[in-house]
C-alpha cells in the first residue's frame, strides 16, 4: 500500500492482506494433513499415499490436497478463488500491479510442477478461468480492472497445460508463462509511459495522434494478448491448444476458443478507442493542463525489448522451445 492517502489502495492492501493471510493459513494446514498423515515431507511418498487405500489417508489426503489446491489457485488469481484480483490491480499502484501479475504466480506455478494434484480439481479451476476472463471484462472502465480478468483467463491456459502432465504439455505451459510474461511487462510499460489519470479506457482515446509510435505498439501487444497471429500470444494458445488435441481434450479445446473469440472483442475495444475514438471536451481540457509528455529511456528501451519477442517469437521460437525442453527433461 504505497498511496497511503488512497482509498482504494488502503482498500487494496486490506483485502489481500487478509486473503492472503487466509489462504497461507489454508496452506500451511494442508501441508500438516499430509505431512502427518504420510509421516514425510517428500511429495513422492505423499503421492503414493493419496493413491493408497489406506482408512487414515482416505480422509485426511484429499482435504489436505483440497486445502493446499485452493492456496495455490489464490496466489494464482486462478477461478472461483479470483474475487481479489479486480480491486487490487485497481487500487494498488501500476509499479505494484506489474510485481503481483508475474512474481507470485511464476513461483506458484514452479510449485505446482512438483506437486502431483488431482486432475479434476484442475479442470475446474481450467474451466472457470476461462469463463470468468472471457466474460468479466467485457463491461470494464478501467484498464487496470480490464487486464486483471485478462490475468484470470491466461492462467486458465496455464493450468490446461499441467493437466495431462505430458512432456509437450508441460513444455506448452513453460512457453505460454514465458510469452505471459513478457506481454504483461510491456502492456504496464506502456500503461505507465501514457501516463492517463484515472486508467481509464477513455483516457487512452486521442493519444495514437500525440505517441504513435507508442500506440501502435501498445495495439500490438494487445493484438498478441488476443492471440491474433503473427503475434507471440498465438504462438502460446497454439501450443496449449495443439497439447490439449493431442490428450484429446476436445471439449475443453472448443470452450477455450470460444473463450479467447469473447475475450477478444474488449482487447479490439481497446485498439478503437486509441485510434478511433475522438476526445471528449473534458478530456482535452484535461490533457492541455498536463505537463509535456516526456518518456523515459529506460521504460523506452524495456518497452522495445518486449515488443521484439512478441514480433519475432513467432518467426523464431527455437530459442523458447530449446530452452523450456531442458527444463521439461530435468522432471522426468
Amino acid at each position: 500500500m504505497i498511496a497511503r492517502g488512497s482509498g482504494y489502495s488502503a482498500e487494496a492492501g486490506l483485502k489481500y492482506f487478509v486473503l492472503g493471510a487466509l489462504s497461507s493459513g489454508l496452506f500451511l494446514f494442508g501441508c500438516a494433513l499430509l505431512c502427518g498423515a504420510g509421516g514425510s515431507v517428500y511429495f513422492y511418498y505423499i503421492e503414493l499415499l493419496f493413491n493408497s487405500k489406506q482408512s487414515f489417508s482416505d480422509v485426511c489426503v484429499p482435504i489436505g490436497y483440497l486445502l493446499i489446491i485452493a492456496a495455490l489457485f489464490f496466489k494464482l488469481s486462478v477461478a472461483p478463488f479470483h474475487m481479489w484480483v479486480p480491486d487490487v490491480y485497481e487500487g494498488a499502484p501500476t509499479k505494484t500491479v506489474v510485481l503481483l501479475a508475474i512474481v507470485p504466480k511464476t513461483g506458484i506455478f514452479s510449485l505446482l510442477f512438483s506437486i502431483g494434484l488431482p486432475i479434476s480439481l484442475f479442470l475446474i479451476g481450467v474451466v472457470f478461468s476461462l469463463f470468468v476472463g472471457a466474460l468479466g471484462a467485457l463491461n470494464q472502465t478501467r484498464v487496470k480492472r480490464l487486464l486483471a480478468y485478462s490475468g484470470i483467463g491466461h492462467m486458465g491456459f496455464l493450468l490446461w497445460g499441467l493437466v495431462n502432465g505430458s512432456f509437450e504439455s508441460l513444455q506448452a505451459s513453460l512457453v505460454y508463462l514465458f510469452i505471459y510474461i513478457i506481454m504483461t511487462i510491456c502492456v504496464f510499460s506502456i500503461v505507465l509511459s501514457f501516463n492517463v489519470y484515472k486508467n481509464l479506457l477513455i483516457e487512452f482515446s486521442g493519444l495514437s495522434r500525440l505517441l504513435p509510435l507508442l500506440s501502435i505498439t501498445f495495439g500490438v501487444v494487445f493484438f498478441s494478448i488476443a492471440g491474433i497471429p503473427p503475434f507471440a500470444g498465438f504462438l502460446g494458445k497454439w501450443v496449449v491448444l495443439l497439447s490439449g488435441v493431442l490428450s484429446k481434450s476436445f471439449f475443453i479445446f472448443f470452450f477455450a476458443v470460444f473463450c479467447s473469440v469473447i475475450a477478444g472483442v474488449y482487447y479490439v475495444r481497446i485498439v478503437k478507442i486509441l485510434f478511433f475514438q475522438k476526445n471528449s471536451f473534458f478530456l482535452i481540457s484535461t490533457k492541455a493542463l498536463k505537463k509535456e509528455l516526456k518518456l523515459n529511456f529506460k521504460r523506452v528501451f524495456l518497452i522495445g525489448l518486449c515488443f521484439y519477442f512478441i514480433f519475432f517469437l513467432f518467426f523464431s521460437p527455437h530459442f523458447g522451445f530449446c530452452f523450456t525442453s531442458q527444463v521439461v527433461m530435468g522432471l522426468f
